[in-house]
């Protein structure tokens, strides 16, 4: 089986950098077009089945990509980005103002320590990793499936496939409408390739490897 996982579009909270979580905010005009690019992308790669988070942004951007792929987006709140609860909406200006200590902590160990009422990264990772078992098995013939979701909880499920330490979390990047691909293999799934963002820049003469994007980016080191 394999899995792309897909970022929702740019948001207008993505554009003034605030801490947007379950509060729903409006894709961009930007966003919109990123959303078309990736169901171009998508739309030659035989998709079976697509799931998106119910957050407006997601659903937003699956629908665009459904279109491409002649497929109706299947949503649930368990593909939700992190609760950031009463950081919800603020900058990490605004934030450390008041929170200064608690951010700080938050930053050093996502997984172990919550937000002020919200949810810990270990949380966010628990409901993906199970919606994804619940998917595979759904799908046992193998069928490439998609997923729309958001930027912090598609890190969460790859930081724990490719068992980073801790302290990396925030080296993985995951762009606005980027594309990630999840292989299984054998017992488990391997990150074939993370942060794909090459569909966005049309007329690119980059040199491509197989799976579309340039030969070693964001591969995952074996």
């Amino acid at each position: 089986m394999e899995v792309y996982l897909i970022r929702h579009g740019e948001t207008e909270s993505n554009k003034q950098r605030r801490y947007l979580g379950w509060t729903e905010s409006p894709l961009t005009e930007l966003g919109k077009r990123q959303a078309e690019m990736a169901a171009a992308f998508l739309a030659a790669k035989e998709i079976g089945a697509l799931y998106c988070s119910d957050l407006q942004r997601a659903r937003a951007t699956a629908n665009v990509i459904g279109a491409g792929c002649g497929l109706k987006p299947v949503a649930s709140p368990l593909l939700r980005e992190i609760h950031f609860g009463r950081w919800e909406g603020l900058t990490f200006d605004e934030i450390e103002a008041e929170w200064g200590d608690q951010i700080s902590r938050w930053l050093d160990d996502p997984f172990r320590n919550s937000t002020p009422d919200g949810e810990t990264l270990a949380e966010v990772c628990d409901r993906m990793s199970s919606f994804l078992a619940e998917v595979e098995a759904s799908h046992e013939d193998g069928r490439r499936i998609a997923i729309v979701s958001h930027g912090g909880s598609i890190r969460a499920l790859l930081f724990d496939i490719i068992g980073f330490e801790t302290a990396s979390f925030w080296d993985l990047k995951i762009g606005n409408a980027s594309v990630s691909l999840i292989r299984r293999e054998g017992d488990r799934f391997r990150v074939v390739y993370y942060n794909g963002l090459h569909h966005l820049s049309a007329g690119s003469d980059e040199k491509l490897g197989e799976e579309g994007y340039p030969d070693g980016y964001n591969q995952q080191a074996e």
